[in-house]
């Protein structure tokens, strides 16, 4: 099994890179649309079930309550369904955000691409991209969410908690997503694939 991790911070770009390799054979889990299902849940009744802190919140408590490797564990349950009917060059997991699926990853010879956007320029996407569940936030707001997934927490154990520090230091690669043009990303991220 080839296994490609894609990781970032949130409008970072990790969405659109997964989406290119989906269309070059690979099939494509996000992690985060996995946590993110059980926060709409966990979440409910607040006006912004999936912002940052309550992903972060619903995250920890699903690792903690049903082990570190739960969301990576689903992720490969999708993937060995979807390839019992069709053939795919390999997986690709995106929205890596806890040791255990770096290691996880990186054991077993795969790749973990780090797609790099500022805050200023992730912030400003937030607004133009905005999924149902999320509020606008100042920028101030939303780099202090953003850094309860750098490193582990006090209260929670850290195997189970988000270490954005730790993903990105294991990256193999980097990508940079600096720009305001989604095209010019497109062919960046583009030639990445081929060069691999």
């Amino acid at each position: 099994m080839k296994i490609i991790g894609i990781a970032g911070l949130p409008r970072s770009g990790k969405d659109t890179l997964a989406e290119l390799l989906v269309k070059d054979g690979y099939y494509g889990v996000s992690l985060g649309d996995i946590v993110r299902g059980f926060a709409r849940k966990r979440h409910k009744d607040k006006p912004d079930p999936i912002s940052v802190a309550n992903m972060t919140e619903t995250a920890n408590w699903l690792r903690e309550t049903h082990g570190a490797d739960v969301v990576l564990k689903e992720a490969l349950k999708r993937y060995k369904e979807a390839f019992k009917s069709k053939q795919y060059k390999g997986v690709v997991l995106f929205s890596v955000r806890v040791s255990v699926e770096v290691d996880f990853i990186l054991a077993r010879g795969g790749e973990l691409i780090w797609v790099e956007a500022n805050d200023e320029v992730r912030h400003e996407r937030g607004f133009h991209n905005m999924r149902e569940g999320e509020v606008k936030l100042s920028l101030e707001e939303f780099k202090r969410q953003e850094a309860l997934q750098w490193q582990p927490q006090p209260g929670v154990p850290a195997e189970v908690q988000m270490d954005i520090a730790y993903v990105k230091s294991h990256a193999t690669k980097t990508l940079e997503n600096n720009g305001n043009s989604r095209e010019e990303f497109i062919k960046t991220a583009q030639q990445l694939i081929t060069d691999r």
